[in-house]
């Protein structure tokens, strides 16, 4: 479909080697309570073809350096294609002339790692809907699938219809595109966070989950049947009384719906949990994928099943952004007042900040937590990825290039979660202990 859109094979594994050494020190650099620094940005820099094609972009307000917003992460070690660790920039304000690439091995006179357009500059062009407009985030799956969460808006305008794509990073080759029906799209919509949920040795069983944060719903897509419902629930809308956020001393209002989501890992009852908070909120609720996966409980009425949503009745101590949860039911997100990471041990705790782990604190590193992934190695080692951005500044029109604003970390879990309530393997083996010595019966956790 695309010219471009199958990339240079040569240049991707010349960074490809980079990347993997960046990757593979993460577990041997981590230490508990701290993220190794993966990149870091003052400003964003593009790999634009020539320099006369970036003055032009510039001239042109295609690109306005300093504007452009990093705001989600992920990463991905291919046979073929190599590694690579991807962003998303979304077009919420003018002059990011790339809204989707990945971190090359090139920096700029300003000290700024290059970020190269993916899956090629064709692809980026403002106003093509056959393109990619704006994307906030994006998840890669198990099977090697690249989902890109496409909003359709520049700025406040919604240019294209929003749209789900996947793309093979094996082959860089566009495998399916989705655009949502009119009637899924509200006028204040923005559809942001995709949750895929891959089932089957072959991944041929996927729902995606996706916030629609501003329209305040849950859009769920079919991939397999190729449909999609919206659902309504009074969880997805924000809560006034935490619609004013303080970070580092600025103060902004920000009254934004459903955009933190969370899966469980897969349950005996092959059944999944999905976890989720509005970002103006300290609630964090759940519900069953097997009651939104529902297509004949929606598709007709989007209110349908209203019960099934359910709130913990303990909260957080500040509002968070992005969430995920690893294979042992431990849940991660940024605690955006107090610079922290935290984490919640599903399996063995109720919810609530008396239950939360503050694993990282830091003032300058941690601030707004926009992104975080868990990356599962081949070995099935997890490690924890965050991407944090000055989004207070961004707010409170404070922003310089004169400092670090932007930052990719990553940190080893199971050194993170060490001697924490979020230390599974640890709790487990010490309940098994004191079941041993009191003759207790068998271990059982809360599902």
């Amino acid at each position: 479909m695309k010219s471009e859109a199958m990339m240079d094979l040569r240049r991707v594994a010349s960074h490809a080697v980079f990347v993997i050494l960046i990757i593979s020190g993460v577990r041997a650099h981590s230490s508990n309570n701290e993220f190794r620094s993966i990149y870091s940005w003052k400003a964003l820099e593009f790999a634009f073809t020539t320099p006369q094609a970036r003055e032009t972009a510039i001239e042109l307000g295609e690109f306005i350096p300093g504007k452009p917003l990093p705001i989600d992460v992920d990463t991905y070690r291919g046979s073929r294609t190599g590694s690579r660790i991807f962003v998303s920039i979304p077009r919420f304000q003018q002059g990011v002339p790339v809204t989707l690439g990945y971190v090359t091995n090139v920096v700029s006179s300003h000290d700024n790692p290059v970020i190269a357009p993916y899956p090629s500059w064709d692809w980026h062009r403002s106003g093509d809907c056959d393109g990619l407009t704006s994307v906030w985030r994006m998840q890669i799956d198990r099977c090697g699938r690249l989902w890109v969460m496409d909003t359709g808006k520049i700025v406040e305008n919604q240019i294209c219809s929003p749209q789900l794509l996947v793309f093979s990073l094996e082959t860089n080759q566009l495998l399916s595109r989705y655009r949502f029906p009119k009637d899924h799209v509200k006028e204040s919509s923005l559809f942001v966070s995709p949750v895929v949920d891959v089932r089957g040795q072959f991944c041929q069983n996927t729902f995606v989950y996706v916030a629609d944060v501003t329209g305040f719903g849950l859009i769920v897509y079919d991939h397999q049947k190729t449909r999609s419902w919206r659902i309504n629930n009074n969880l997805f809308y924000p809560y006034p009384n935490y619609g004013t956020f303080s970070i580092k001393g600025e103060v902004f209002d920000l009254m934004d719906g459903v955009l933190g989501m969370a899966l469980s890992p897969l349950k005996p009852n092959e059944d999944r949990t999905l976890y989720f908070h509005s970002l103006a909120s300290r609630v964090e609720s759940y519900v069953a994928t097997s009651v939104i996966r529902n297509y004949s409980l929606f598709h007709e009425n989007p209110d349908g099943a209203a019960r099934s949503f359910v709130s913990f009745k303990n909260e957080r101590s500040t509002q968070s952004a992005a969430e995920a949860m690893d294979k042992n039911g431990v849940m991660y997100f940024g605690l955006l007042s107090e610079l922290a990471i935290g984490c919640w041990n599903s399996r063995n705790y109720e919810y609530g900040d008396e239950f939360i782990e503050r694993i990282a604190v830091n003032a300058d590193t941690l601030q707004f937590p926009s992104g975080v992934k868990v990356i599962t190695e081949s070995d099935g080692h997890q490690q924890l990825w965050v991407i944090t951005v000055s989004f207070q500044r961004v707010m409170v029109g404070t922003l310089t290039p004169n400092e670090t604003n932007f930052r990719i970390q990553a940190a080893d879990i199971n050194e993170l979660v060490r001697g924490t309530k979020c230390d599974v393997a640890s709790l487990n083996i010490n309940a098994i202990r004191e079941s041993a010595t009191s003759g207790g019966g068998t271990l059982t956790f809360p599902q």
